[in-house]
């Protein structure tokens, strides 16, 4: 066998192994998924823009109270975060293929931590922004069945894409209803709430958010812009 073979039969044999992983009921609910929450407009997500009011808790009190503006470029795999303490601007943090960045009010520009990075990235691959791909693209998908996260219970499938692993819970509908995962906080819980259409897409408006069982934070959405321009300026520092 000529080594050109041998590349070749390597590489099919990857490709095998790799849709070992993906069960094909859990790619179907994944497509079920994305239908849910737009179809085709869903898929057709490019960009997006959210502004929506970050709670912070410390036990069961209000803690702090933020506006965060976002900002997701899919195509380039870029991702911005504002928070702004009323009018003013104290915290951005971004990735991008190149690596991550960070600039704040106190510190200034300085480079992202890698494990901050990485878990920055991996929300273009979570939340509902995931469901644009359907079950196309992942490197591992299996249903778990039955599961209670938080005090919402639904049917489990646990998907890996680009690195990125989340395990989604939906209801009868196929709607997202809770996500779990791990970072560096520890198992993030996430409970959506007050889905709602903006441009063909459902996008949960409302989110509780808990580290290893406790509630640290809630996210209440004020504006959502489906594919708006998005340039080079979006992304620069200040």
């Amino acid at each position: 066998m000529t080594s050109s073979w041998k590349y070749l039969a390597g590489f099919v044999l990857m490709s095998t192994l790799a849709l070992a992983q993906v069960a094909p009921d859990a790619a179907q609910v994944l497509e079920k998924m994305r239908q849910a929450h737009g179809g085709q407009a869903l898929a057709n997500l490019r960009t997006y823009r959210e502004v929506a009011t970050l709670t912070t808790f410390s036990g069961p009190q209000a803690e702090h109270i933020l506006t965060v503006v976002s900002y997701a470029d899919f195509s380039s795999q870029r991702l911005r975060v504002e928070y702004r303490d009323g009018t003013n601007l104290i915290q951005v943090l971004q990735v991008s293929p190149a690596g991550g960045q960070s600039w704040s009010a106190i510190s200034g520009r300085k480079a992202l931590e890698p494990t901050l990075t990485k878990e920055l990235r991996n929300g273009l691959y979570q939340t509902w922004y995931g469901l644009r791909l359907g079950g196309n693209g992942r490197e591992m998908a299996r249903l778990e069945g039955r599961r209670t996260f938080g005090d919402v219970t639904g049917q489990a499938v646990v998907v890996r894409t680009q690195g990125s692993q989340t395990t989604y819970l939906f209801n009868a509908q196929h709607q997202l209803v809770a996500e779990r995962y791990q970072n560096s906080q520890g198992q993030l819980t996430v409970l959506y709430s007050d889905l709602r259409l903006v441009s063909g897409i459902r996008i949960p408006f409302r989110a509780r958010l808990y580290a290893d069982g406790d509630l640290f934070a809630e996210v209440t959405v004020q504006e959502a812009r489906v594919n708006p321009t998005l340039g080079p300026e979006t992304f620069k520092l200040p």
